[in-house]
C-alpha cells in the first residue's frame, strides 16, 4: 500500500520552534539559503529557485537628491558665503559710492527669492559687462575672493579734459561742454616776470645815439599739474590763454576734434616713456597746441590735421633728433625742431 503525502503535509510535521528563537530570527541577518522555503508556495513552483531581494536603488536615488538639495541650500543661505566687502582700484573721476550704489541695487540687495548676494550666485562675467555698459571704463576686471569678497580693478576712459582759464579750473566733456566747476587757481601758480622791451625810436642824447630798454612786468600762469591731477583725476590739463568768460553748462568751449587730439597725445606720451605731458597750452584755435612736457623741450601739434599721422611722425624722428626747446609737427611731413 502506497502512502501519499500532500504538499502541505510538512506544515503539520515541521519541528517545533520556541518563541524566543522566533524573536531572534526577526533581528538576525538573513542568509541566503541554497534553496527557497517551501512555505506559501504553489505546488507548480520551483522550490529550488532563489528569491530576488527587493531593489533599494530608488531609495538610494531619493536619498541622494535630498542630501544634494540640503547641501545646495546650505551653500546658498549660510551667511558665511554672503558678499560683504567690495574693494576697488583705478578709480579717478568715478566715485566709489556710485559703483557701490549700482552693485547694491542690481546684485547685493536686489529683491529675489534667491540669495543673489551669495558668492556662488554672483556672476563675475555679468557684473563686468554691466560695469562696462553703465560706466565710462576702458578696462574692467572683477575677481571673486572666497568666501565673501569682490575685487574690482578698473581703468577709466579719458573722455574729459580739465580746462584752465588762468583763474579757474573746469571739467569739459568730449564735446567741449562745461560739466562742472572744479577750483580756483592758486596764487603760487602765477609767476611774476620782468621782460625788457625796446622802443621803436632811439633816444638821442647830445651827439650819441643809443637805444634804451624799458622793463615791463608780466605775470605768467603755470598750472600745478601734479596737484590738480591728484585732486580731480588723471585728465589732460588745457590752459587756454584766450581769457574766456565761462559759465556752467556752456557749450563749444573747445571743438570736439581738439579734445580728441589732446586726449590721444596725452595717452601716447604717457605710454611711450621718454617724456610725459604736464599740460597743454592754447593761444588761439588756428595756431596749434603746445605740450609742456617733463623734459626741457616742448611739442607743438596742429589738432586740425590728422593726429595719428603727427604721432607716427613724432615717433619715427624722436630717436634721430636731440631737441632742446621744441619739436614742431604742424607742417605735415616737414618737422622743425630747435
Amino acid at each position: 500500500m502506497k502512502h501519499f503525502r500532500s504538499e502541505h503535509a510538512f506544515e503539520k510535521y515541521k519541528p517545533h520552534v520556541s518563541w524566543h528563537k522566533k524573536l531572534l530570527r526577526v533581528f538576525r541577518k538573513k542568509q541566503e539559503m541554497p534553496s527557497a522555503s517551501f512555505e506559501n508556495t504553489h505546488y507548480k513552483s520551483n522550490p529550488f529557485r532563489s528569491q530576488k531581494k527587493p531593489s533599494t536603488s530608488k531609495i538610494k536615488i531619493i536619498l541622494f537628491f535630498i542630501l544634494t538639495a540640503f547641501w545646495v541650500a546650505c551653500l546658498a543661505y549660510l551667511p558665511y558665503f554672503k558678499i560683504t566687502k567690495v574693494e576697488y582700484s583705478g578709480l579717478n573721476n568715478t566715485t566709489k559710492q556710485e559703483i557701490d550704489d549700482f552693485i547694491s541695487e542690481h546684485y547685493l540687495n536686489k529683491p529675489s527669492r534667491l540669495p543673489l548676494n551669495n558668492y556662488f550666485f554672483i556672476s563675475d562675467d555679468k557684473l563686468t559687462k554691466d560695469l562696462y555698459s553703465n560706466f565710462s571704463f576702458e578696462h574692467v576686471e572683477v575677481i571673486k575672493v572666497f568666501p565673501g569678497k569682490l575685487e574690482i580693478n578698473v581703468t577709466e576712459k579719458i573722455s574729459s579734459v580739465i580746462y584752465d582759464t588762468g583763474s579757474k579750473y573746469y571739467l569739459l566733456d568730449s564735446e567741449g561742454t562745461v560739466i562742472k566747476y572744479l577750483a580756483d587757481t592758486e596764487v603760487n601758480e602765477t609767476i611774476k616776470k620782468t621782460v625788457p622791451v625796446f622802443p621803436l625810436l632811439p633816444s638821442i642824447t647830445s651827439s650819441t645815439t643809443s637805444t634804451l630798454a624799458i622793463n615791463t612786468t608780466t605775470y605768467e600762469h603755470t598750472p600745478n599739474n601734479e596737484k590738480i591731477n591728484k585732486l580731480f583725476g588723471d585728465y589732460p590739463i588745457v590752459y587756454d590763454r584766450r581769457n574766456l568768460e565761462i559759465n556752467l553748462k556752456q557749450t563749444n568751449i573747445l571743438p570736439s576734434d581738439y579734445i580728441t587730439a589732446i586726449i590721444s597725445w596725452y595717452k601716447f606720451l604717457n605710454e611711450q616713456g621718454r617724456t610725459s605731458p604736464k599740460f597743454f597750452v592754447l593761444d588761439d584755435l588756428n595756431s596749434g597746441i603746445a605740450i609742456d612736457t617733463t623734459v626741457s623741450w616742448n611739442i607743438i601739434f596742429q589738432p586740425k590735421k590728422d593726429t595719428e599721422t603727427q604721432i607716427r611722425t613724432f615717433r619715427e624722428i624722436l630717436s634721430s633728433i636731440k631737441p632742446k626747446e621744441y619739436v614742431d609737427l604742424r607742417f605735415g611731413e616737414k618737422v622743425y625742431w630747435k
